[in-house]
């Protein structure tokens, strides 16, 4: 694996890029999937390590997440990683561009978990359109727990008129069903016992979707299950899978947020595909 701490010394080895898979470290059986996604067909692939400290609406989650850079790079060895781009944030800066904020689609980015994160996914389209000026991938995979940032470099890549293709890959989960999340480390062992209800909840939403109960219906039978959980629920909803716009007939995913001992954790689940 070759490893490039200059972005300099990255454009000036003139790599033709593949796969792109952007991290922030502290990488986790999850992150490693998408290794697993990009070496079955894709090519060569290029991991990034950063910490986008504008992508924290709370300074202390900046300065509290984790850094197992030795480890990290120990993991991406192991499976094979052609190229490690480990960038500055002033290296970045010179070498790329920002993207326009007068373009941000706040439709999407101020909705959701941006309700709750001002200016979070206006961010991860910043960096994002900074990483595809330097790196120039062909494909990125991005992992669907976070599906709201799929679709924000979606449209990241549509207004910009990027020719880059976006690979989707599944949630990695644990035994009980809980998505692996860097986040999951700030649990306790009860703690991590207890998020394990929210990919029940998922499953409850599926399954009364599946038995004709309404939308609106399902949403107040979620929430009254968390009434009963020491999880505090920020907000359940069940929308386009295509544009995450309100429900309609089309294919349907399930997004949910919440906290458990000051720790938010996010997941969602598709209930309604004709895929």
């Amino acid at each position: 694996m070759k490893i490039f701490k200059s972005i300099e010394e990255f454009i000036s080895s003139e790599l033709k890029v593949n796969i792109f898979i952007p991290t922030m470290g502290n990488l986790h059986e999850g992150h490693l999937s998408l290794i697993d996604v990009a070496k079955k067909d894709y090519g060569n692939v290029c991991v990034s390590i950063y910490i986008n400290e504008n992508q924290f609406t709370d300074k202390k989650d900046f300065d509290n997440y984790p850094i197992t850079l030795k480890q990290d790079i120990e993991k991406l060895e192991s499976k094979h990683v052609d190229y490690l781009l480990i960038p500055s944030k002033q290296d970045i800066n010179k070498y790329s561009k920002a993207f326009d904020f007068k373009l941000e689609p706040k439709k999407l980015t101020t909705d959701l978990c941006g309700k709750y994160k001002s200016g979070h996914f206006l961010a991860v389209m910043d960096i994002i359109h900074r990483f595809f000026q330097i790196i120039k991938p062909e494909k990125i995979i991005l992992g669907e727990k976070d599906f709201q940032q799929i679709i924000c470099i979606k449209e990241l890549i549509k207004i910009c008129d990027y020719n880059i293709s976006v690979i989707s890959a599944p949630v990695v989960r644990n035994k009980e069903g809980l998505a692996l999340s860097s986040r999951n480390s700030h649990l306790s062992k009860d703690g991590i016992i207890i998020a394990n209800s929210i990919f029940k909840s998922l499953i409850l939403s599926k399954d009364l979707y599946d038995n004709n109960v309404p939308l609106d219906r399902i949403i107040e039978n979620i929430y009254d299950f968390f009434d009963k959980t020491p999880l505090k629920l920020e907000y359940f909803t069940i929308r386009n899978l295509k544009s995450l716009q309100h429900g309609n007939d089309s294919d349907l995913i399930a997004i949910i947020a919440c906290y458990l001992e000051g720790v938010r954790l996010i997941d969602n689940m598709i209930i309604k595909s004709r895929s």
